[in-house]
């Protein structure tokens, strides 16, 4: 008899073929779509002939079917490694085909004894374990020109939500596509809702119905689809592509309240934990604000962010007693106990569900449980608040806990019926501020610099260290400063200091750069450049040519960076004063002090997560105007004359500082994980790794 315990089916993943992993023939419920032939579109190396996706609510079951060619020997080197990744405590994988067609001949590789099961945690950086196990099938003696097909299913017997099913799917791709369907069987489909984003009425998209006797199929489908080449910096949550998503949930309301039914049953606390809060109330009895933060600190230091997802975990927490006896736990468990420890203190305390991947934009989409992150909401004294306690490294005051990078938030509760905007932090609040003073003798300069880090910019900059330790953060602080002096050197060790009061952290050193000053082939005077690298960090710059997408930046954020000119001829170094006020940016420079030390002053702050197509142009203005005060070149002629000569310089973000991000994830009926929040930001990636992501994004359909 079949083991129905989830945790049996990690322990040896080899098992699983035969129990949990079959290779077999395609569902009958399935129609086998023709694939037809398409010419080579230069510059892409793979071109996909066919994509069909096939879902069957009622049998809980998705089938998906990808043809590609490779055309390039990179391609043939990344195609040759299959992988199907899926839950075994909640899902069956059913293989059905991997077929190679050469020469007019057609061989299936699809057999269970060359199929290996690999557990491998995407997660476990992020202190997540999610179960997820990797069946992989690597295909010999490849070749440029073959053509790859394969077959394969996933049916979910999870019993979360036994009664509904939700999928998103892309009618585009970032490579060519010759044939592509989607198909949704079901037996009644006034109990879905439907809706295509991104919808352009020349895509061609074609939709028909068909009867069958497994209920009614409707199927979206379009030919000949060109690549849609994707522009760097897209903002956080935005799918590019025109998609249709499907859901049987009705509302909003309808996902919270069925979510609040799953977590009331874990409100067990056992005989400990309410005694621990005893204490902590006797603690704190003067003051509720200190009992609200002792309360917090109580969780986020005393429950180790750590989290085991398999299965029904994947969204429902442990029981509070398992919680705290155990010491460690995700964000859901992790909100869960605080949750329950504020309201037992007579606080309104809620569980919220956000989205990293997504942010506010997930509010656009069709009800589901697509959200990613859980963290707390609380509302005191008429004022709303917003806690994350997977964050170790948070610090301050309750009154600055007022905001999260989310947008919207989704309360756990059965009184719930829309979203609450999270609203943004206020100025000056988190932000970065530096202070360098420069020294000269002769040619050479010697520098001070400050660094101060306060709010969620300090909490960034506390996990690192404690991570990570000091050394880390020197090198961050150096590289900081040689990314735009880049002779300088350190001569002193760094000074940290950490005040969690008023979550300030400072970081200051001293540096030397031989020859700051240096020869001006077109002048014959001595000229030395100062930048900003606090605020040219924080702005994203745009290329000239035509986007059809919004820009995203870097949000939110806010620096303020000043520059003091300690030099005999340094009267008269101005930065001319400029001001840019708009709905994106606010943006400051100007020069205090002109007569004896001239101090360059600058402020960035970016006021939305994303500049719409209809305003880009207007962004590519303000970008001229930072440009053309963002540094300035400060000349002098030694031994000649005492007068120096400010030059007015301009520097551009190019194309080659931009960032890329990657393709915008499908969603699917499966839990949620968490991510700390120094982790919220992606990575870029360099335009040689956005080629391989396109590459192993086709090989994982």
């Amino acid at each position: 008899m079949e083991s129905t315990d989830p945790k049996d089916f990690h322990r040896n993943p080899l098992a699983l073929r035969g129990s949990r992993l079959k290779v077999e023939e395609p569902p009958a419920w399935t129609i086998r779509r023709k694939v037809k032939n398409l010419e080579r579109v230069d510059g892409y190396p793979i071109t996909m002939l066919l994509l069909d996706r096939q879902i069957a609510p009622d049998r809980s079951a998705r089938y998906t079917r990808y043809v590609r060619r490779l055309e390039t020997a990179q391609a043939v080197q990344e195609a040759g490694r299959i992988e199907f990744d899926f839950d075994p405590s909640t899902q069956l994988l059913l293989i059905h085909a991997i077929s190679i067609f050469r020469d007019g001949e057609l061989t299936n590789y699809a057999k269970l004894d060359q199929v290996e099961v690999i557990q491998r945690e995407r997660d476990l950086d992020k202190g997540i374990y999610a179960g997820s196990i990797t069946a992989l099938i690597l295909l010999k003696d490849l070749r440029t020109g073959d053509v790859i097909d394969v077959e394969s299913s996933i049916v979910s017997d999870d019993d979360i939500f036994p009664n509904h099913y939700w999928f998103t799917e892309n009618l585009g791709h970032p490579l060519p596509v010759g044939h592509q369907y989607f198909s949704w069987l079901a037996e009644d489909h006034g109990g879905f809702k439907v809706a295509i984003d991104n919808s352009d009425s020349e895509s061609g998209l074609e939709e028909e119905e068909e009867d069958t006797e497994w209920g009614l199929r409707k199927t979206w489908s379009r030919a000949h689809t060109p690549a849609l080449d994707l522009p760097p910096l897209l903002p956080i949550g935005l799918n590019p592509f025109e998609n249709i998503s499907i859901t049987s949930f009705q509302s909003w309301g309808g996902v919270a309240a069925e979510i609040a039914d799953l977590w009331k049953r874990t409100e067990k606390p056992g005989k400990k934990l309410p005694q621990e809060l005893k204490n902590l109330k006797k603690k704190h009895s003067g003051s509720e604000v200190d009992l609200i933060e002792a309360l917090v600190a109580f969780v986020r230091d005393g429950i180790r962010y750590q989290g085991v997802e398999v299965g029904r975990l994947g969204l429902v927490p442990e029981d509070l007693c398992t919680i705290w006896e155990r010491r460690f736990g995700d964000c859901k468990e992790k909100t869960s106990l605080l949750c329950w420890l504020l309201r037992k203190c007579g606080f309104d305390a809620h569980p919220a569900l956000v989205s990293i991947e997504l942010r506010g934009k997930v509010a656009g989409r069709l009800p589901s449980p697509i959200f990613d992150h859980v963290v707390v909401y609380l509302q005191y004294e008429d004022r709303h608040y917003w806690i994350d306690p997977t964050v170790i490294s948070q610090r301050g005051s309750l009154a600055t806990w007022n905001s999260l990078p989310f947008q919207k938030a989704l309360l756990i509760s059965k009184e719930t019926s829309e979203f609450l905007d999270i609203a943004e932090a206020p100025g000056e609040q988190d932000f970065v501020r530096v202070s360098e003073s420069y020294h000269f003798q002769g040619n050479d300069a010697s520098m001070s610099v400050r660094q101060e880090f306060h709010g969620t910019e300090a909490d960034g900059i506390r996990g690192v260290l404690d991570s990570n330790g000091r050394s880390s953060i020197q090198k961050m602080f150096t590289e900081m400063v040689t990314s735009t002096r880049p002779e300088a050197e350190l001569t002193t060790d760094l000074e940290v200091s950490d005040d969690p009061l008023t979550n300030i952290i400072v970081l200051s050193g001293a540096f030397t750069a031989p020859d700051a000053f240096k020869p001006n082939p077109e002048t014959g005077r001595m000229m030395c450049e100062f930048i900003p690298h606090a605020v040219i960090d924080k702005i994203h710059g745009i290329d000239k040519s035509d986007r059809k997408f919004p820009l995203g930046l870097l949000h939110p954020t806010e620096a303020f960076h000043s520059i003091e000119l300690n030099h005999p001829d340094a009267k008269g170094a101005v930065v001319p004063k400029t001001i840019i006020n708009n709905e994106f940016l606010e943006f400051e420079a100007g020069t205090k002090n002109e007569e004896a030390r001239p101090t360059l002053y600058y402020h960035y702050r970016s006021k939305a997560p994303e500049v719409p197509v209809k305003d880009l142009h207007r962004y590519r203005l303000n970008l001229d105007q930072m440009s053309s005060v963002i540094s300035l070149v400060f000349e002098t002629n030694p031994g000649r004359d005492s007068k120096s000569k400010p030059v007015k310089h301009k520097r551009h973000w190019s194309d080659d500082e931009l960032e890329s991000q990657g393709l915008p994830p499908q969603t699917s009926q499966s839990g949620g994980s968490s991510t700390p929040i120094w982790l919220y930001i992606a990575g870029g990636v360099s335009s040689l790794l956005i080629i391989m992501l396109i590459i192993k994004y086709a090989a994982s359909l």
